[in-house]
């Protein structure tokens, strides 16, 4: 309902409004009456990238990675943009949530842990994230069998790194919930141990689509895919946000 009201406002379609990206003026005008009462929505597509930090500090979090102009948006309108982003149309921007059940959640490709060429900065940015919140995480799940990648930090230090799409870059010990898996499929060790063992193949490939970022991210923070808490205790509101050149 929300979104397809909004987007009769438009102008010249989504996310091409206002400059840059941004809502129109006369979308943010209508934003500004429904924003109160828009309630925490997935935000899947096809390639899902998203972090999650321990507490509420939207203007503090955004400010510590260097994100700029917050636009008040829908969840609805969030979503079309992470998913055009994630489809390639990437509009420089990411969504940050409000507070959603003690976690705020920055949504967007540019969140990418995997990525071979930013994932040693996500890793810092995360770090530095956990140090000022005691915890935050980064996440990558493909949708369509593309993979999973969890970073966890706590109190300014990587905690473990999990990287499917290349296991050597993993880092730390197991987590419990990685555990719990392990375990159910007698599998010893850890999971990247086993990346080029084709005896272990089938055991591996179970263990991953059973222990997805999806499932660590539900058990620790948020699962902004598919698991957004119909019934959540939210504080604030969504906005889009650009992010660093």
């Amino acid at each position: 309902m929300i979104g397809e009201a909004c987007i009769s406002v438009r102008s010249r379609g989504p996310f091409d409004l206002g400059g840059c990206g941004f809502p129109a003026l006369a979308e943010r005008s209508y934003l500004a009456g429904v924003i109160v009462d828009d309630r925490p929505q997935p935000l899947d597509s096809c390639w899902n990238y998203w972090l999650c930090i321990a507490g509420g500090d939207q203007a503090g979090i955004m400010g510590m990675l260097g994100l700029t102009d917050p636009q008040p948006t829908t969840y609805a309108l969030a979503r079309d943009m992470v998913d055009d982003a994630s489809h390639g149309r990437d509009t420089g921007m990411v969504c940050v949530t409000g507070e959603i059940n003690g976690w705020t959640a920055v949504v967007g490709p540019w969140c990418n842990p995997a990525d071979s060429s930013r994932r040693e900065e996500v890793r810092l940015l995360v770090e530095a994230l956990s140090g000022a919140y005691g915890e935050a995480h980064a996440f990558y799940w493909g949708a369509q069998g593309d993979g999973s990648t969890w970073l966890i930090a706590r109190d300014g230090h990587t905690v473990r790194r999990y990287n499917s799409l290349a296991p050597w870059t993993s880092l730390g010990d197991p987590l419990p919930i990685e555990q719990h898996y392990l375990d159910q499929f007698n599998i010893p060790g850890r999971p990247e141990d086993h990346a080029d063992d084709d005896d272990m193949y089938d055991d591996i490939y179970e263990f991953e689509f059973a222990c997805s970022a999806q499932k660590v991210a539900e058990t620790l923070s948020l699962d902004v895919v598919w698991g957004m808490p119909a019934d959540a205790d939210v504080r604030g509101q969504a906005v889009l946000a650009r992010v660093p050149d």
